[in-house]
């Protein structure tokens, strides 16, 4: 499986995956703070900038990995995955019912996330992903 990106380089499904692993451990190195409006003076204008929430950023991150290596989880990852999701959405319903501070939804919702973090890269080495055999190989051996 391949794509080709807007540079027109060919990159790999495996490039893909390490790409926004990647991209997961640098959000990581930032602190996680809610996101707020900052204003800046451009000259004689004051412009308020949006800084967004950084925890928010690194779960659709998390999350979006997870979609990702999906097709390929195996039936322990399945179950662990199911029960991290139903967690996000009990925590979904006490905020809507209990009206929970948006920031408190945040901050267990990542704590799920970092869970679900977990279990993939548990998932990847249970693959032997990091070796250097691609997924592509693993689904032909699955057919």
């Amino acid at each position: 499986m391949e794509y080709i990106s807007k540079q027109k380089e060919k990159k790999t499904f495996r490039d893909l995956v390490l790409s926004h692993l990647n991209k997961i451990l640098e959000l990581s190195c930032d602190e996680f703070k809610g996101g707020y409006t900052q204003k800046v003076v451009k000259g004689n204008c004051v412009e308020e900038v949006y800084i967004p929430d950084s925890r928010k950023r690194i779960s659709q991150a998390i999350e979006f990995f997870s979609f990702l290596l999906q097709p390929f989880y195996d039936k322990d990852m399945n179950d662990k995955s199911k029960k991290i999701k139903d967690e996000v959405k009990k925590k979904l319903k006490e905020f809507d019912e209990n009206k929970i501070e948006r920031d408190k939804f945040r901050i267990k919702k990542l704590r799920c996330m970092m869970n679900l973090f977990e279990e993939l890269n548990f998932l990847l080495k249970r693959k032997d992903y990091l070796k250097g055999e691609s997924y592509e190989d693993e689904m032909d051996k699955e057919e």
